[in-house]
């Protein structure tokens, strides 16, 4: 518990104080690198103190943080006026990141901190205990904070401590207190408030608190601050912690897979069992990550076999582990051995932690099978384990990541012992052998997957669209009247690339875009914005532009040579392997390569011969869906297109001119399509709930729109969506009757006259056409169900606002068909009571409540999600519920049976709109200990 040095931070704030105002920006790199060095000691809760109980601590990191904000204002100036270099964006890049770390991270934390201790403590710097339970604490609920936008029904965490030897946690409670106590021990199913106290055998105690939150619909953040309530509020945790000497956390955010949301079930849970069994399974806690395929068989063999029963009001696969852990596996006298042989005998692919007291110095991991992994992070005060790395970027700049699908898996022991650089280790779970697990950088800080005020991060990522395209113009070229001079500079390796255009020794004749999936769209786009430029060498035959996915390129390549191949693969991330390996192909057949790509010396970029980043080359998206670095692509390929024919002389300067000044009013023009957001919103709100069948159709550079958009809505709505030419969806599927999206905004027109006789074809045939088109059309009013008008972009960009709209669109279809699931997810709650409290059975209400699921249904809001077999199913249950006495009790009730039923039909009717079905699940944990 000493006070550590921090002389390093003084010396820091002279360092960044001397360069404050210097001209010469890349000399706040040596300091930058310095505080980069420090950044654990920056993060301890050794300096956290400080910052609590030392004024003159706090001005020197304020101090340093203000210099940091002046520096990086005057990189973003210089970034703007160009030339871009990749060494001033980069500085820029830093100094963001450490400006958000030490505002956010450390300052903005330290009050946060404070805020979840009882007021006296939070004044008494001399409670360094039970502040270090604040921080630690805190530090874990806010990774969970971070991973619940991949699952939030509930959350748990399991707050445990260590008494020194002689130590009672009981001494300094009143009579009231005790009396609580003695309440919340006897808490029983791993509820809520739990409280268990255990001496251990070296003559210490171990104390373990336990919160847990469930909530069916709860908006992001809303269960976080449920559990700090709890904590700040609970005078008996800050009471007994008086003297900790180490913290033992585990915590979990749940997306329900198996069993009905409740608190019971909410992880962590204990290994009590009902029946005639010993005590003590009550100290062993688990959190789990995936599925117990044979979790049934498990319950058979080791469970009622035995005589026992597991509580009725627990139904999660993860209750098994811990009750394996007792008496389902030989007892060998080694924690670590049984733990491993739980993880043998069971079946399916897992990510599990155990808490057991009687081994409080340690935390035991777990992952198998192909779909679940951990990151483990080292950190001053001990370590910090999590499902995703971002769910530690705050505190950690490298990890060890543990996904082996070889040998059954593997098993990791982390202990409060571990010296200072340990290295994890991992044994394999089938012979125990050791293995090496490779350390990471964490590429990301916490800045990049800050939400904000937005529900979702697919919001966010599209309202930050605009800003993206802006990022991506910066800094590469210069505007003089009527004509535009490109930097070459402003480019990754530009000057070579324009070498190579140049070389009439080998001259270039073929242009190919590729990608995958969204990038995939984008290369079409860049490619016929290539066409648009270099058209009088296409019209000429001197040059073909093309588009592929990578992987048929690679499929259907040949073995020609490519030395006249002008290859441009475009990426969010540079790590996607079929786009990756066209390139190394290509590459190696004396291709070109110049990337369009989001990060920075990513393995795309280090593979090309020359690169363009979107945005600033690390623009974070979190929704799964991506989205801005979409319209940033294409800004990148116009971009490059220009530049080409000012290279290749195949535009004028004013043209140039011209179509720059369009495409720099772009991120203007994507703002103004989400100033219209709400409209487009009651209209994906009245008519995706009800159709089932949905289609994109498009023309022209519609056809581009139309492909992107449903692969948003694919994304997000779980539909398979067909994407089909305009005038060509009449020869194909009209019988489905289809709710169909018309991407019309980018039309000659002579077009025009046909796609509106194509809309009043569909219209006429029962679908539902929603047209998309310019602002200033009005010839679709009258013959499509909705119209959703854009602002025109030109440039041959005017398919990029029809996509911002779609995306727009999508995300609000999604929610809509989300909502109506509520009377659903309300008539499993009070089954859910019901359940666990028999008195509460009652076969009216019960009958109220889907009764309300069955009139929703009536109504055709569930038409877009919900199968038949699943309405089928509740009307049969309640036309027998029906039919019974109104007084049968609930064992006859058949409450099983219809919890099935309705859990079935919230999977199906769910849109959790910030992950993908079948990817929802995460979990975080932590061991730390006091610096001293």
């Amino acid at each position: 518990m000493e006070t550590p040095d921090s002389a390093w931070l003084f010396a820091l704030e002279t360092a960044f104080a001397d360069i404050r105002d210097t001209p010469d920006l890349l000399r706040a790199t040596a300091p930058l690198a310095d505080l980069a060095a420090r950044f654990h000691d920056l993060m301890s809760f050794g300096l956290h103190m400080q910052l609590v109980a030392d004024p003159a601590t706090r001005q020197a990191l304020e101090s340093v943080r203000d210099t940091i904000r002046s520096l990086r204002n005057a990189a973003a100036v210089k970034l703007e006026q160009g030339p871009r270099t990749d060494e001033l964006e980069g500085l820029r890049e830093s100094l963001d990141d450490y400006l958000w770390q030490i505002e956010q991270e450390v300052l903005v934390n330290a009050d946060r901190t404070l805020r979840l201790m009882p007021p006296a403590l939070a004044r008494d710097a001399a409670s360094r205990d039970r502040h270090f339970l604040a921080w630690g604490t805190e530090m874990v609920l806010q990774s969970i904070d971070k991973l619940e936008v991949r699952g939030r029904d509930s959350a748990g965490v399991a707050v445990a401590f260590v008494l020194p030897k002689g130590r009672d946690p009981e001494l300094g409670l009143s009579a009231d207190q005790k009396s609580q106590l003695c309440d919340r021990c006897s808490i029983g199913n791993a509820d809520t408030r739990q409280v268990l106290v255990r001496k251990l055998p070296d003559g210490r105690t171990a104390c373990r608190f336990l919160y847990k939150v469930a909530q069916l619909v709860g908006q992001l953040g809303d269960n976080g601050a449920a559990l700090r309530e709890f904590i700040t509020n609970d005078e008996l945790l800050w009471s007994m912690a008086e003297g900790l000497g180490t913290l033992n956390i585990i915590a979990h955010t749940r997306w329900a897979s198996n069993g009905i949301i409740s608190v019971p079930n909410c992880h962590p849970v204990d290994g009590l069992v009902e029946g005639d069994m010993s005590t003590g399974l009550e100290k062993t806690m688990f959190v789990l990550n995936g599925d117990v395929d044979n979790y049934r068989t498990l319950v058979e063999e080791s469970v009622i076999s035995k005589g026992a029963h597991i509580p009725a009001v627990i139904s999660t696969d993860a209750k098994i582990l811990p009750v394996l852990f007792h008496l389902g596996v030989e007892d060998t006298g080694s924690a670590e051995e049984r733990f491993r042989s739980v993880l043998k005998r069971c079946e399916g692919s897992l990510a599990v932690v155990m808490q057991n007291l009687s081994d409080f110095d340690s935390q035991f991991l777990a992952q198998k099978g192909s779909g679940q992994s951990f990151y483990i992070g080292r950190i001053n005060d001990g370590w910090l384990v999590a499902s995703e790395a971002y769910g530690m970027a705050a505190r950690a700049r490298s990890s060890y990541p543990v996904a082996v699908h070889k040998l059954g898996g593997v098993s990791v022991v982390l202990k409060d012992t571990d010296p200072d650089g340990a290295v994890p280790v991992a044994r394999y779970l089938d012979n125990g052998e050791p293995v090496t697990l490779a350390e990471e950088k964490i590429e990301i800080f916490s800045r990049d997957i800050f939400r904000g005020e937005y529900t979702h991060y697919i919001e966010k990522e599209i309202h930050e669209a605009s800003n993206s395209v802006r990022n991506t113009l910066h800094g590469k070229y210069l505007k003089k009247k009527s004509a535009v001079e490109f930097l070459p500079e402003g480019f990754g390796r530009g000057p070579a690339l324009v070498e190579r255009v140049r070389d009439a020794s080998r001259p270039l004749k073929r242009i190919i875009c590729v990608g995958q999936g969204t990038a995939a769209v984008a290369a079409m786009a860049v490619a016929r914005l290539l066409r648009r430029t270099l058209a009088p060498l296409c019209s000429t035959g001197g040059l073909a532009i093309e588009s592929y996915t990578g992987s048929e390129l690679i499929g259907f390549m040949g073995d020609e040579s490519m030395e006249d191949v002008f290859l441009i693969p475009v990426s969010q991330s540079g790590t996607t392997t079929d786009t990756n390996r066209v390139v190394d192909l290509c590459r190696d057949r004396g291709a070109w390569v110049n990337c369009i790509v989001n990060r920075r010396n990513s393995p795309l970029v280090q593979k090309s011969d020359s690169h363009i980043y979107t945005s600033n080359g690390r623009d974070v998206e979190m929704a799964v869906a991506s989205t801005k670095a979409f319209y940033s692509q294409i800004a990148a390929g116009k971009l490059l297109s220009l530049w080409l024919a000012d290279i290749l002389s195949t535009m004028d300067g004013k043209t140039i001119h011209k179509e720059i000044e369009a495409l720099e009013g772009l991120p203007d023009k994507i703002d103004k399509v989400l100033e219209n957001k709400d409209a487009i919103g009651e209209v994906a709100k009245k008519y995706a709930p009800v159709h089932r069948y949905w289609a994109l159709v498009g023309n022209g550079a519609n056809c581009i729109a139309a492909q992107e958009v449903r692969i948003k809505l694919s994304e997000l709505c779980y539909k398979s969506i067909p994407c089909d030419v305009t005038e060509d969806k009449k020869h194909i599927d009209l019988s489905t009757e289809p709710l169909t999206l018309v991407m019309a905004s980018d039309l000659p027109e002579m077009v025009v006259t046909d796609t509106v006789k194509e809309t009043t074809i569909f219209k006429a045939h029962n679908g539902s056409p929603i047209v998309f088109c310019a602002e200033d059309e009005d010839r679709f009013d009258r013959v499509a169900e909705a119209t959703i008008k854009v602002p025109r972009a030109g440039g041959g960009l005017d398919f990029v606002l029809e996509t911002v709209a779609g995306h727009w669109w999508g995300v609000c279809a999604a929610k809509a068909i989300d909502g109506h699931a509520e009377p659903f997810r309300a008539a499993r709650v009070l089954l859910g009571e019901m359940i666990e409290d028999a008195t509460r059975f009652d076969r009216g209400t019960l009958l109220v409540a889907l009764n309300k699921c069955v009139e929703r249904i009536a109504s055709g809001a569930t038409d877009s999600a919900l199968p038949a077999r699943v309405a089928a199913s509740l009307a049969n249950y309640m036309l027998w519920l029906v039919n019974q006495s109104e007084a049968i009790c609930v064992s006859e009730a058949r409450l099983a049976d219809i919890l099935i039923i309705l859990n079935k039909a919230i999977e199906e009717m769910t849109r959790p709109i910030d992950t993908i079905r079948h990817q929802a699940k995460t979990v975080t944990v932590g061991i730390s200990r006091p610096q001293g």
